[in-house]
C-alpha cells in the first residue's frame, strides 16, 4: 500500500522519510577479531594467521603503508623527470596529492603540544646520527618554514 493513502501527518512503522548511511565497517574498531552475531574479515589472505600476527606483532597497516609511502618518496626525489611521460607525472602527482591528505590529516592528530615538539625534536636528532644528510634536509626544512620573528597573528 502506498504511504499516499495516508495524511503527512501520520507515518506507519517502517513508512517514514529515513536517510540513513549504513556502513558495515564503521562500527569495528578492529577488523581481527570478533564483535558480535555478525563478523567480517576484511583481510583476504593466504595465511590469514600469519597475516593477523604480521598486523599485530610488526606493523598495522597503516604504519606499512606510511612506510611504504616515504620509501616511494625517496625514489621519486631520485628519479630524473625529464625522462617521465605525461602519464608517469600525472600518477606521481596523484600519489603526492594522497600522500599530502595523509600527511594533513596526521598533523590534525599531533597537536603542538610540549611532549610531541619533545617527541619530534629526539626523532630528528636520531635522524641526525642514522643520516646527517636527511638530517639537514629536515632542519633547511624546519628553518624556511618557521623563520625567527615570524609569529602569526601576534
Amino acid at each position: 500500500m502506498s504511504n499516499d493513502a495516508f495524511p503527512d501527518t501520520v507515518k506507519l512503522p517502517w513508512s517514514g522519510d529515513v536517510t540513513q548511511a549504513i556502513n558495515p565497517w564503521s562500527w569495528m574498531n578492529n577488523s581481527l577479531g570478533q564483535f558480535g552475531y555478525i563478523n567480517i574479515n576484511q583481510t583476504v589472505s593466504s595465511n590469514r594467521e600469519m597475516e593477523r600476527e604480521i598486523v599485530s606483532r610488526v606493523a598495522g597497516y597503516g604504519k606499512q603503508l606510511g612506510r611504504i609511502s616515504d620509501v616511494v618518496e625517496v625514489l621519486l626525489r631520485r628519479l630524473p623527470a625529464a625522462r617521465l611521460d605525461e602519464d608517469d607525472r600525472r600518477a606521481i602527482a596523484q600519489f603526492r596529492e594522497m600522500a599530502d591528505g595523509v600527511a594533513a590529516v596526521k598533523a590534525g592528530y599531533a597537536a603542538p603540544t610540549e611532549e610531541n615538539i619533545d617527541r619530534l625534536v629526539a626523532g630528528i636528532r636520531a635522524l641526525g646520527d642514522r643520516d646527517p644528510a636527511a638530517y639537514r634536509a629536515v632542519v633547511r626544512k624546519l628553518r624556511k618554514r618557521l623563520p625567527p620573528g615570524n609569529a602569526r597573528g601576534g
